[in-house]
């Protein structure tokens, strides 16, 4: 019997506990994300130097991101009907067909718009079903004891791919050229597929078969009735609705800050010295890393004062854009100061950030039943990623009417009143205040109606 006491100690015992195949779904997730990278660089000097056209490359990208977000919103009931691990061993295999087809493509000299627009449609696809499935699996994964360690060590992982992907691919990019760069990114998302084979998980969902009253059933009526009851249980659980709502505020700020206002930005009064980019994404990761591992980490953990964890990562996180959006708008003339308020500001946003997704994942796997974990975790994750389209659009409009600095400060402060609104929720203090025993299933109890086909004990 797993020990039910959510603890999160980290130490070197524990460590091992979380057992080879965790690390191995980690690695997996490492090397994909180094991978994947790559490829969307090489991709992207590939679609440019045979159109010359930047608004080309961004309806590819459109595409692919469009893919993903449908896919979270509409496929989450696979996680819920099959094994996780062999989900994403499939993902990892059809992503790496499609990205040596495209590797393919580029060393015959073949370039097609539609074989490259649907290539990255089915990637984004496979993308949308992995990534909620990394997060529901860890549940399979470890004791109930170690999740929130766990879930501490994936954070790490995805914040130190989001810092070497860039790297490695600009330096692969510019030693060896596109179609390595391609190569290489194959390379890597077949190992992920070798490493999740050694991976082995049962899902506590299924055993691979249709539920005895779903048999009955067409398969789109099945697929139909199965989402809408994924979408009803993430609207009645009233904390994990509420909880996505404050995310979606976070990255509505978060997304156009790094993908908008500051490269305008630096395109306006710093078009020489584009590594101000670099610094400030680069500080936010190194705040990713710092809030999930070592001692920052273990002044964060959400063991006993999960609620206070969170609404203080919401609250750093915008307080960080506020700073960031104040130093932008009153340093002009000074690029060494700039940056350096830039990199502070993100990096405290960094620790912030992985303060609310750390504890939040953790309450999610643990507190939605198994039969509807995945639909409630992909949901969440495809309500997060419609801020990108969303959050673009507005920072632009922001920069334009008010200016970037000011943008920023206004993001800021639109992501401090929604802590506000949310630190005063009885939905989230009761949820989030839990005794460590009471967390497992604690959805089905609280609010039953999101879960019909669930027997409460």
């Amino acid at each position: 019997m797993q020990d039910s006491t959510i603890t999160s100690p980290d130490t070197a015992a524990d460590e091992n506990r979380l057992g080879r195949a965790f690390y191995a779904v980690q690695s997996a997730v490492l090397l994909n994300g180094v991978g994947t990278r790559c490829g969307q660089l090489a991709v992207a000097w590939w679609s440019l130097g045979q159109t010359g056209s930047a608004a080309t490359f961004a309806a590819f990208v459109a595409v692919g991101s469009g893919a993903e977000i449908l896919a979270r919103g509409l496929l989450g009931r696979l996680g819920d009907t099959y094994r996780p691990d062999r989900l994403i061993a499939a993902c990892y295999l059809i992503s790496t067909l499609l990205i040596a087809g495209l590797t393919g493509l580029y060393f015959g000299d073949l370039y097609h718009s539609a074989a490259l627009a649907v290539g990255l449609a089915v990637i984004g696809i496979c993308n949308g079903v992995r990534e909620p499935l990394q997060t529901t699996l860890v549940r399979s994964l470890v004791p109930i004891s170690l999740v929130e360690t766990a879930m501490r060590r994936r954070g790490s992982v995805m914040a130190l791919s989001s810092v070497l992907g860039p790297i490695v691919a600009s330096v692969l990019l510019g030693l060896v050229g596109t179609g390595a760069t391609l190569t290489v990114n194959t390379a890597a998302v077949a190992g992920s597929f070798l490493l999740m084979t050694t991976a082995s998980a049962s899902a506590e969902a299924s055993d691979d078969e249709p539920r005895p009253e779903e048999k009955s059933q067409p398969p789109l009526l099945t697929w139909y009735r199965s989402t809408i009851d994924g979408w009803r249980a993430i609207y009645r659980i009233r904390s994990e609705f509420q909880l996505a709502m404050l995310a979606l505020a976070v990255n509505l700020a978060l997304f156009p800050v790094f993908a908008v206002l500051l490269p305008a930005l630096t395109r306006r009064s710093f078009p020489d010295d584009t590594w101000l980019i670099g610094v400030a994404e680069a500080a936010f990761g190194v705040g990713l890393l710092l809030g999930s591992t070592g001692p920052v980490a273990r002044r964060t953990r959400g063991t006993n004062t999960r609620f206070t964890t969170v609404m203080a990562g919401f609250t750093i996180t915008g307080l960080s854009i506020l700073a960031g959006g104040i130093a932008a708008a009153s340093i002009d003339d000074h690029l060494l100061v700039l940056a350096a308020a830039l990199a502070g500001s993100f990096l405290i946003g960094g620790v912030g950030l992985i303060m609310i997704t750390v504890t939040n994942s953790t309450v999610r796997v643990l507190a939605t039943p198994a039969g509807m974990r995945n639909r409630v975790t992909a949901g969440v994750a495809f309500l997060s990623g419609l801020a990108i389209p969303i959050g673009n659009l507005l920072g632009g409009f922001l920069a334009e009417h008010l200016g970037e600095g000011t943008a920023m400060a206004v993001l800021g402060l639109a992501v401090l009143a929604a802590t506000a609104v949310g630190a005063f929720s009885p939905d989230l203090r009761t949820v989030l205040t839990l005794p460590d025993d009471d967390i497992p299933d604690a959805y089905t109890r609280l609010y039953p109606r999101a879960f019909p086909q669930e027997k409460v004990l």
